[in-house]
């Protein structure tokens, strides 16, 4: 199992004592409660965890924030396993999705795909890793269906995507997609964006841009499709204190709320526009920006008043964050070899690193778009930039680059 992903199991079993929403009268009795309950690791492992061992993970990540919960590093620990981490995860979405599904389809499928290599990989591992998994896949197929209303605003927040108008750019049609949030309890939209592309990135961005406009969600409430389930947005919920939970496959009434969003965004803005009119993204936006302002500032039916007043009545419970630790929260994650010549390739381009460093492995942070990239060492982001051969070439050095050709004669 890597260290963020036991990190974030750690996360996850502290969480409500962070939100302090758990339903045990004190965080004590939570400890003793779930202790008593072996917990399913990622890998397959079966564990109880001592209170003792909980209130300490509660201690490090009040201190040091999701750093804190991560193991420290071993240069010499092996890392092989009959199955690898990505194989495991390939296999626990298949199973999610389609739980009758045997562990022999699974497994040819897999065969045939080429994941995995019968040489490699035997029948019964599938079997034994699908039975360990098997409990959390019934519990999820068993999930409470009953429709909910959240108390307070930031209590949770739902995001989801939806097809939006297609843009006219010269002889082209180019589809976009429209990400939106809203908040539960006020049904305010808290923010939304339109791309070009349904992506991690895009979601990462409108939900970055959410917080710093309306303060931190207690829980966030995901699609399960590809842009939204993967590491990378648990390692950014995690850093900011935010429960992440995702609706089931094909059960979209799970995200109610977003979902009768769009339906008002589509039959309010979209039908009404002239998709001719617009050559950006940039312009619909803006477009739409106009709509959810006023549709925030009318009546809701079911509230009775409108959404942005039901929010401003709990703004003294709404948590904010620096907004230099929400933007280093967002950063993406590395781990990466530093080679002989004191660089690092990241997104297929070179990045130089102080030479103290050559030979080991340090973490990466950086924007997406590599437009900032961070060495960090500890509590430390100390940015790096792309080599410039050039540049390197007029630095003077201990040793020529060119030997003195009168040495070859």
């Amino acid at each position: 199992m890597s260290v963020e992903k036991k990190a974030l199991l750690r996360y996850e079993m502290i969480l409500p004592v962070i939100n302090e929403d758990y339903p045990d009268v004190s965080a004590n009795q939570y400890y003793e409660r779930i202790s008593k309950t072996e917990v399913l690791f990622p890998n397959g492992e079966l564990k109880v965890i001592r209170p003792a061992t909980l209130r300490m993970w509660h201690a490090k990540y009040r201190k040091y924030g999701f750093e804190g919960l991560k193991d420290k590093k071993r240069q010499d620990r092996g890392n092989h396993r009959a199955l690898t981490e990505v194989q495991k995860n390939i296999i626990y979405n298949i199973k999610e999705k389609r739980p009758k599904r045997t562990a022999l389809s699974i497994y040819e499928q897999l065969v045939s795909e080429g994941t995995i290599k019968i040489n490699d990989t035997s029948l019964t591992t599938v079997q034994r890793y699908i039975a360990k998994i098997k409990p959390i896949i019934g519990a999820l197929v068993q999930e409470d269906m009953r429709a909910f209303d959240m108390e307070f605003s930031n209590d949770l927040w739902q995001i989801d995507t939806s097809h939006g108008p297609f843009l006219t750019v010269g002889k082209q049609k180019l589809k976009t997609y429209i990400i939106a949030i809203v908040d539960d309890a006020s049904r305010m939209i808290v923010g939304h964006n339109i791309f070009l592309a349904d992506n991690s990135v895009n979601v990462q961005k409108v939900l970055k841009d959410a917080i710093l406009k309306y303060g931190v969600p207690k829980r966030l409430y995901t699609d399960n499709g590809t842009p939204y389930r993967n590491q990378q947005l648990e390692i950014i919920c995690a850093t900011l204190g935010i429960g992440l939970k995702r609706a089931q496959v094909y059960h979209g009434n799970q995200k109610g709320k977003v979902e009768r969003t769009f339906k008002s965004i589509k039959e309010g803005w979209m039908y009404n526009i002239n998709y001719n009119e617009f050559t950006t993204t940039e312009a619909l936006n803006d477009s739409l920006e106009i709509f959810t302002n006023n549709k925030n500032h009318v009546n809701h039916a079911s509230l009775k008043e409108t959404p942005w007043d039901r929010y401003l009545k709990d703004k003294d419970l709404i948590r904010y964050h620096d907004v230099e630790f929400v933007n280093q929260s967002f950063l993406h994650s590395a781990v990466r070899k530093v080679g002989n010549d004191a660089t690092i390739k990241l997104e297929k381009k070179v990045f130089e690193i102080t030479q103290g460093y050559i030979g080991r492995k340090i973490d990466i942070k950086y924007q997406p778009d590599l437009s900032q990239v961070f060495h960090v060492d500890g509590i430390e982001y100390n940015q790096i930039y792309e080599v410039n051969k050039v540049e390197n070439s007029k630095i003077k050095r201990n040793q020529p680059l060119l030997t003195n050709l009168e040495d070859h004669y």
